[in-house]
């Protein structure tokens, strides 16, 4: 499977933007959309004690009654899946994006998405059910080697966005290749360094300028690397916020560590994490 843009649906209130953002996705990179609901290999037992039942041949009884109950749960969810699976192709369908394929897959999550194949895009949301898409954001960050896209519980499509630059060799290919991403067509770009070289900063500017993209340098102050890149999102309508997720820099340390999770919780705008 290459070359398309896989929705992570989960049921749970991220689930709609999900579908809403990767369809945006799709027709701007002119590319097929899958929806991908998974089924996580479960470790714990649906029931844990059973030992009611009292004998010697107890133990087979509650062997063969554990197996039937893990078997009707593995069926239920499954059930519900397709469920969240066919919603979703409905609502896609209704906003114009009937060629959908529905995928169901059962496992770890690094077999998942070996098995995936080279994706363009994958889209999940912030806020996740127990399922394990939505829940384990840095894992499925460091395990996937494309650009991940993190939306928050409400749809909006994208017209001003901002790019973390850190003047490191991978931040500068990053760049590169948003000169070339249809994703960035129309849009104005803020491209900002927290307390970084304003002459670094200059130079990124002029290669988004050279690829005709409306491009702002903006050198940022802070002691918070999160402060600085959500107050800078917030006070300037950024509705979209472009970073590496991995390089060489305090921006690599930064998200790469738990503090994942905080810049998630404090920014209200999608991120789109770039490998």
């Amino acid at each position: 499977m290459k070359n398309i843009v896989i929705a992570c649906v989960d049921g749970s209130p991220s689930t709609r933007p999900v579908c809403e953002y990767a369809a945006w996705a799709s027709r701007l990179l002119d590319i097929p959309l899958s929806l991908l609901h998974v089924l996580e290999k479960d470790t714990h037992p649906a029931v844990s004690d059973l030992t009611g039942s009292i004998g010697i041949d107890s133990q087979a009884h509650l062997t063969q009654a554990l197996v039937r109950v893990e078997g009707e749960r593995s069926r239920l969810l499954m059930a519900q899946g397709k469920i969240i699976l066919n919603d979703c192709a409905e609502i896609l369908n209704q906003a114009g994006h009937s060629e959908v394929t529905l995928l169901q897959k059962h496992g770890t999550l690094d077999e998942i998405l070996a098995d995936l194949g080279d994706i363009r895009l994958m889209v999940l949301g912030r806020r996740g059910t127990q399922n394990p898409v939505g829940s384990h954001l840095e894992s499925i960050i460091r395990l996937h080697r494309k650009p991940v896209l993190i939306v928050p519980e409400s749809f909006q499509p994208p017209s001003k966005v901002m790019f973390a630059y850190d003047g490191s060799e991978e931040s500068r290919r990053n760049l590169t290749r948003l000169t070339l991403s249809p994703l960035l067509s129309g849009l104005v770009c803020h491209i900002v360094m927290v307390k970084g070289d304003a002459r670094a900063l200059q130079e990124a500017q002029k290669i988004l300028q050279t690829a005709n993209i409306h491009a702002e340098s903006h050198l940022l102050e802070g002691t918070s690397v999160a402060d600085a890149l959500c107050q800078h999102a917030s006070d300037n309508g950024i509705n979209l916020i472009l970073m590496g997720a991995y390089g060489h820099s305090s921006l690599r340390r930064f998200f790469i560590g738990s503090n994942t999770s905080t810049m998630l919780e404090k920014t209200p705008f999608p991120l789109l994490m770039l490998r």
